[in-house]
């Protein structure tokens, strides 16, 4: 386990004012690199409509994304603690999704816009083994999960703005035009991470399977149930509001609230777990989110549904920050980049998964959203049992 910085006097005597440096970059550094996990969930009814695609082949979309992402995470996690190259890492990344905005740019086929969606999950394995590795180092034990829950105020960031920016641009251009804008807040990444961040003098012990316990391994598949059951519950909302009569502009903007919710719940979450403990608050925040589901389905109206969806995204925002600091510590031989990349990524290859069975469960039930949300329910009912099972800090 990683010794924090502060405890190995390794940094400069002004450890208060670097800390907030780090923070602020790596907040800034989240928001954008989560803004783009939206891009594609936003773009899903004008992709479809445009090349006339089913519920499942438009999963297909995201689901590539974020496949790619969670296959390269525990890699280049370990890749990144052995070497030391976590700063070109999260450089690389942010390029690699300029390259996907590009790529979505010049799409005219179905396969071009799947080659766009592999580039962006290229990026996007990138940031998080990094991000996590770079707060463990920099901040002692007694304050990670504030400082992770802080750290998660740049996801809900990127989270509320992507629907209102992306809901903008469509509403005055073409998806097409709408991507080469989108281009623009990955420069802005590149240079945050190359002017201000520091790279952690610490390196992973060698052996990438070594650094995977029992532990890690029931964490990672919580993890990835509690990542389908939010995820997948975003993905569908703006085809949500669209199929009760809103168009895709507003349909982007109503889904903004949802996100929103994690500027309160990620730094709450966080300092919860500090005081009360990782597990506890999981099993908590995954009730929660099974609960307001099933709520939501009940709904008696769309203004009610949309009231609802905020109560959604409080319960599931807690968990993300949580999840970060527990793998952390959970993370052997220095290798916490790699112990994030596992729970993370291969978290996010389950997640990912429930993308084209929610598609299809759509498809089959006529077009009925609420069916693949019902699944969702039993996702996250599931996932908290499962974390009960978790060891005990």
């Amino acid at each position: 386990m990683a010794e924090s910085a502060a405890d190995a006097n390794v940094l400069a005597p002004d450890i208060v004012a670097l800390r907030q440096r780090i923070l602020v970059a790596l907040v800034g550094c989240h928001a954008i690199n989560d803004f783009y996990s939206l891009v594609i969930p936003v773009m899903v009814p004008a992709i479809q409509r445009s090349f006339g695609l089913s519920y499942l082949a438009v999963a297909i979309v995201p689901f590539l994304t974020q496949a790619t992402s969670a296959i390269l995470q525990p890699t280049l996690g370990y890749l990144a603690d052995r070497y030391a190259w976590r700063r070109p890492a999260l450089a690389l990344g942010f390029l690699a999704i300029a390259v996907a905005m590009l790529g979505l740019t010049l799409s005219q086929s179905y396969l071009a816009v799947l080659i766009a969606a592999v580039c962006l999950g290229i990026g996007g394995s990138t940031y998080h083994p990094q991000s996590a590795t770079m707060l463990i180092y920099f901040f002692e034990r007694r304050v990670r999960g504030l400082a992770q829950g802080v750290h998660g105020i740049g996801n809900a960031l990127g989270f509320a703005l992507a629907p209102i920016v992306i809901g903008f641009l469509l509403s005055r251009l073409d998806w097409h035009q709408t991507a080469l804008w989108l281009t623009v807040p990955t420069l802005l990444g590149v240079t945050i991470v190359v002017s201000v961040l520091r790279e952690p003098v610490i390196r992973g012990h060698r052996g990438l399977l070594a650094g995977i316990t029992p532990a890690l391994l029931l964490l990672t598949v919580v993890s990835g149930l509690a990542l389908a059951s939010s995820s997948s519950f975003v993905n569908w909302l703006p085809s949500y509001f669209v199929h009760h009569g809103y168009s895709l502009a507003n349909a982007a903007l109503l889904t903004a609230p949802t996100s929103a919710a994690a500027f309160l719940a990620q730094p709450l979450g966080g300092a919860i777990s500090d005081r009360l403990g990782r597990r506890k608050l999981l099993v908590v925040a995954l009730a929660g989110t099974a609960v307001s589901l099933g709520v939501f389905l009940i709904a008696p109206s769309v203004v009610w549904a949309i009231g609802l969806s905020i109560v959604v995204g409080f319960w599931a925002s807690l968990i993300p920050p949580v999840v970060m600091v527990y793998a952390s510590e959970l993370a052997a031989g220095e290798r916490t980049g790699t112990a994030v990349g596992v729970v993370w990524g291969l978290g996010t290859t389950i997640s990912a998964l429930a993308l084209p069975a929610t598609g299809r469960i759509i498809d089959v039930t006529g077009g009925r959203i609420e069916s693949a949300y019902t699944a969702l329910t039993v996702v996250a009912a599931l996932a908290a049992l499962l974390a009960s099972r978790l060891p005990r800090e």
